[in-house]
């Protein structure tokens, strides 16, 4: 949940720098305001893959998850270079709100925490186990 302090800290930083970062749950989400502050745009990153991104992963990113995807339409997106696959988010700004502006974030945030958790357990199929031999 955004508390008030951290909600006037971020606003006061997309005023200033149209672009800002913030933590919510377990996600840390940049936020850009775009075109004039008409549009806003989110982004989060659910997937660091080392140096890979796994088959299974990488099938889970283009089906529907098994979990609620919430009202807001999101996308994903793979940085093939940084093996890193992220959520994001891009609306429009002008009918929101402060309280529809943190009600976005927080959906946001729970997405992108949904999308971690399910792309975490497919990643865990590609897994290859070892016998040790005692």
């Amino acid at each position: 949940m955004i508390v008030e302090k951290e909600f006037r800290k971020l606003v006061h930083q997309l005023v200033k720098e149209e672009i800002a970062q913030i933590v919510l749950g377990h996600s840390e989400m940049t936020v850009h305001v775009l075109d004039n502050a008409t549009k806003i745009s989110l982004s989060s990153t659910i997937y660091l893959g080392g140096n890979f991104i796994p088959k299974s992963v990488r099938n889970c990113a283009t089906q529907s998850p098994s979990f609620d995807k919430g009202l807001i339409k999101t996308t994903l997106s793979i940085d093939e270079e940084n093996f890193r696959i992220s959520l994001n988010f891009l609306g429009g700004l002008n009918h929101l709100n402060k309280r529809m502006f943190v009600d976005l974030l927080e959906e946001f945030s729970s997405l992108a925490d949904s999308w971690r958790h399910y792309l975490d357990e497919h990643d865990k199929h590609d897994l290859v186990y070892v016998r040790i031999p005692k």
